[in-house]
């Protein structure tokens, strides 16, 4: 079923080419064409899209409003997590710099840096210089 509304305004609406009132094709055309296509959920989003596009109010059928609005959240999570794994791939599938290379090992060499001389403060607090406990224990 192709659906054209064009030319809404006020009072009027063009569907198909033929000109209505604008009350008479939200609150009695909208019904019935929901109610024509029963539960085929695919042609009420269908409708309910064309008429939400065209500004139209979708009050006098509630369960097409429902049906659109829950069509409409599924395809925005979908395309989310679209984005969302498409950003996760490029990352993964990024070549770092050579300068962020540089950097990471910079930082990687200062923070091993730091724990040696947190280990060295530790050894020297104990008295026991650069030898470990156990060295000293086996040469005795």
């Amino acid at each position: 079923m192709k659906l054209n509304i064009e030319n809404v305004t006020d009072s009027s609406v063009t569907v198909n080419a033929q000109p209505l009132a604008r009350p008479y094709v939200e609150e009695v055309l909208l019904p019935v064409m929901v109610a024509a296509q029963g539960q085929n959920e695919a042609k009420v989003i269908r409708i309910a899209e064309a008429f939400d596009a065209a500004g139209l109010s979708l009050a006098a059928a509630p369960s097409a409003l429902r049906t659109l609005r829950e069509y409409q959240q599924e395809q925005r999570i979908k395309e989310e997590k679209a984005r969302q794994e498409a950003a996760w791939h490029a990352e993964r599938c990024r070549i770092p710099t050579p300068e962020e290379i540089a950097q990471k090992r910079a930082e990687r060499e200062e923070r091993d840096a730091a724990i040696r001389a947190h280990g060295d403060r530790i050894r020297a607090a104990n008295g026991s210089g650069n030898s470990s406990g156990y060295a000293r224990r086996l040469a005795n």
